[in-house]
């Protein structure tokens, strides 16, 4: 039986461990400097935190000298495990795995697909977000699903062809406000996030319609030129969506996106870091340029991605995943990554020698702020909710807590 403190932790998996006190040598809150201390939970809230030891009286879970930081913000995730962010059922799949990659909030992300199958995407995660905000079960019943859902990110269908990448040409349309003033009806709010090509005919009037919406608007898979950028970013558009990859090309004549995103304060670069998208020279020159406060990581990890080498299904394409973990269709393009949002900032560490209070917000507050959600989410504070990650000192999940329950991590995840 394992112990921490005077709490058994033989069965703590899905357990709401609330009105407990967590000690750790190393907490990270993000909003200020890391200490030595304690975090007090109660009903899935942070309550309290403080230095050195808590009260005698209180039930501990003493993680020793393990890492406390809080949960991590996934904003751009077309799947893992074998589930891919399409199909509903594989999303409640993901509910419940993502918390043991230390992910415990996500927005699932949905590429080009035929108009009915989005619908259904749609009005599922919707379902699932009205359900647990209600009474805090899941669909069947069950008292906790695990991971967060704070939205729907959908990448498409609104891209271009010529930058589809990994996207269904069939499926790729020409931007229209009918048919998102369609989809925003069915979601009742669930659309948290759009990726748009803003060269094409329609796009702004379709920007226009999702910020008035608050929704947020990236743009992405786009031939964008650099002053076109420029005009998409006074529109409404605040995100650049995986930078670098399916988009125009940086040169010095024609800078393009790229160019807008090094040297426009106003738009976020969203990067993947896995070390297959982004040379890491590249991802410095954004650190570089941006700063880490207007950078967010995320995987845009697929459904093979936590399962070995082979060939899979994913975004309705056979996808080959190699010994290396590069993930590519048969025409030699990638095809998103197999790798989590903690890898990232794994990856992150080491290319820049930073600390991880330095690389943390990129995938913690950053990313709350993108979605919204930074009231309650992003970083360690009384009034927020209890989503944290206890890492070993290699950066290893033992396990993650998200509003107040406890998710282990197994080492297998099926």
């Amino acid at each position: 039986m394992k112990r921490l403190g005077n709490v058994s932790w033989d069965r703590l998996d899905n357990q709401d461990v609330s009105d407990t006190v967590l000690v750790s040598g190393r907490i990270y809150p993000v909003d200020g400097p890391p200490f030595s201390g304690y975090i007090k939970t109660s009903g899935g809230v942070i309550v309290e935190m403080g230095e050195g030891a808590p009260e005698p009286d209180l039930r501990v879970m003493d993680v020793g000298d393990h890492i406390i930081i809080p949960g991590l913000i996934d904003l751009h995730i077309h799947g893992s495990f074998g589930f891919d962010a399409g199909s509903p059922d594989a999303i409640s799949a993901l509910v419940r795995y993502l918390p043991r990659t230390g992910t415990t909030s996500f927005l699932p992300t949905i590429g080009a697909m035929p108009v009915n199958e989005t619908e259904r995407v749609i009005v599922h995660v919707s379902s699932l977000i009205r359900k647990r905000n209600s009474d805090g079960s899941s669909k069947d019943g069950n008292t906790f699903e695990g991971a967060e859902i704070l939205g729907l990110h959908m990448e498409g269908p609104f891209l271009n062809p010529e930058k589809r990448g990994a996207m269904r040409e069939e499926c790729l349309l020409r931007p229209s406000v009918d048919l998102m003033a369609r989809w925003l009806e069915l979601g009742e709010g669930t659309i948290n996030r759009v990726t748009i090509a803003p060269e094409l005919e329609g796009a702004q009037d379709v920007i226009s319609l999702l910020v008035d919406n608050g929704v947020t608007v990236a743009a992405g898979h786009t031939t964008v030129s650099y002053e076109e950028a420029l005009d998409s970013i006074s529109w409404g558009v605040s995100v650049a969506t995986h930078v670098y990859n399916a988009m125009r090309r940086f040169h010095h004549r024609e800078p393009g996106i790229i160019g807008a995103v090094l040297t426009d304060k106003r738009i976020w670069a969203e990067l993947i870091c896995d070390g297959i998208h982004v040379h890491p020279a590249a991802v410095l020159m954004v650190l570089a340029c941006k700063g880490p406060e207007r950078i967010h990581l995320v995987s845009d990890a697929l459904a093979p991605a936590g399962l070995p080498p082979g060939t899979y299904s994913s975004l309705g394409h056979e996808v080959t995943v190699d010994e290396q973990g590069r993930a590519y269709l048969a025409n030699g393009a990638l095809a998103g990554s197999t790798g989590t949002l903690l890898e990232g900032v794994k990856n992150m560490l080491r290319w820049t020698g930073g600390s991880l209070e330095d690389i943390l917000p990129m995938a913690t507050i950053n990313p709350a702020l993108l979605a919204g959600v930074s009231v309650t989410k992003g970083s360690l504070a009384p009034g927020k909710d209890a989503d944290l990650v206890v890492l070993d000192h290699e950066y290893n999940v033992v396990f993650s807590m998200v509003k107040g329950r406890v998710i282990e991590n197994p080492g297998e995840t099926r």
